[in-house]
C-alpha cells in the first residue's frame, strides 16, 4: 500500500473537514499543515513549505484569494494538488493558470462537491440522457449570509456551472433573468436567477443566500412527469471522501482541464453581473 504524504493549506471548515478525512484513511498521512493564522508564515516560510521533498500532493482549502499565489508554488514543485472551489478569483488569473497547467503532468483535482456527489449516485444513469427532456431548474441556496463572501454567487455558482458544463453540455447562450443585491450592515444578501441555452433544452437556474431552509434540487422536467435529484441527502455529503478515493484510484487526472467551460463562464457571468448592477 503506497503512503501518501499530505501538505495541507488552509486550516478552517474546509481544511479541518479534509483534515479529519485524511486521518480516517490508512494510506494517507498529513504531514504539514500551512494556515494563514500562523504569525510565522512569512514569504520565506511559505516556499519552503512548498519545496519540502516528502509530500506527494498540497490540498489547498485556503480562501479563494490565496489560490493563485498557492497554486503557482505548487505547479512549480510539480506535485498532485488538490483545491477547493472557486479555483481562482479573476479571469486574469485563470488565464495565466491555464498557461501554467499546459505541461503540467501530475494530478490536480477540483472539489466540485455537488459534481462529484452527481457522477457518484450515477444520476445521469438514472434520469436518463435526456432525450426528450423539456427543461431543467436548479435551486440552489442557503441562510448564508452570515460569511464574509463579497460575492456569494461568485462561490456558489461552481458548483451548478460543473454540473452544466460536464453533463448537459456547454450552453449556447445564457441569460441573467434576475440579479438583486442587498447589503446589510456587513452581511451580503444575493438573489440571481439565470437561463442557460442549450442544443436539446434549456436550463434554469435559480440561486439565493436568503432562504430559511438549505436547497440544492435539480428538477428534470420531461412532458409533464418530472424526477427530483436533492443535492442536500445525507449520503450526499461525504464528498470529500469520494474525492480522496478519486485522487487514489486515478493514474491521471486534470480537472482544470475538463473544467474551463465552467471557470469561462462564471467569469463572463460575473462580467454581465457588473454590467447589470
Amino acid at each position: 500500500m503506497k503512503i501518501i504524504n499530505v501538505g495541507l493549506i488552509g486550516y478552517g471548515k474546509m481544511g479541518k473537514i479534509f483534515a479529519k478525512e485524511i486521518k480516517r484513511k490508512k494510506n494517507f498521512i498529513l504531514k504539514k499543515i500551512m494556515s494563514r493564522k500562523n504569525p510565522n508564515n512569512n514569504l520565506l516560510s511559505i516556499k519552503k513549505f512548498f519545496n519540502e521533498k516528502d509530500i506527494d500532493v498540497f490540498i489547498i482549502t485556503s480562501p479563494t484569494w490565496t489560490h493563485f499565489q498557492y497554486l503557482r508554488y505548487a505547479y512549480a514543485a510539480n506535485k498532485d494538488i488538490i483545491i477547493e472551489k472557486p479555483i481562482v478569483e479573476n479571469l486574469d488569473q485563470f488565464k495565466k493558470l491555464l498557461t501554467l497547467n499546459k505541461k503540467f503532468k501530475k494530478k490536480i483535482l477540483i472539489h466540485h462537491n455537488d459534481l462529484l456527489n452527481f457522477e457518484k449516485n450515477k444520476v445521469l444513469e438514472k434520469f436518463g440522457k435526456f432525450n426528450n427532456l423539456k427543461k431543467i431548474n436548479m435551486i440552489y441556496g442557503n441562510h448564508e449570509h452570515y460569511n464574509s463572501y463579497k460575492k456569494p454567487f461568485f462561490d456558489w455558482l461552481p458548483h451548478p456551472l460543473a454540473i452544466i458544463t460536464n453533463c448537459f453540455g456547454k450552453p449556447k447562450k445564457f441569460k441573467i433573468l434576475k440579479y438583486e443585491k442587498l447589503k446589510i450592515k456587513n452581511k451580503i444578501i444575493e438573489h440571481l436567477d439565470l437561463s442557460f441555452t442549450l442544443k436539446k433544452f434549456e436550463v434554469f437556474l435559480n440561486f439565493s443566500n436568503n432562504l430559511n431552509k438549505p436547497s440544492k434540487k435539480i428538477i428534470f422536467y420531461e412532458n409533464k412527469k418530472k424526477k427530483i435529484y436533492d443535492g442536500y441527502l445525507k449520503k450526499n455529503q461525504r464528498t470529500v471522501k469520494i474525492l480522496l478515493e478519486k485522487y487514489c484510484n486515478s493514474k491521471y487526472i486534470n480537472d482544470l482541464n475538463t473544467n474551463i467551460d465552467t471557470y469561462k463562464l462564471l467569469f463572463k457571468i460575473e462580467k454581465k453581473l457588473l454590467k447589470h448592477i
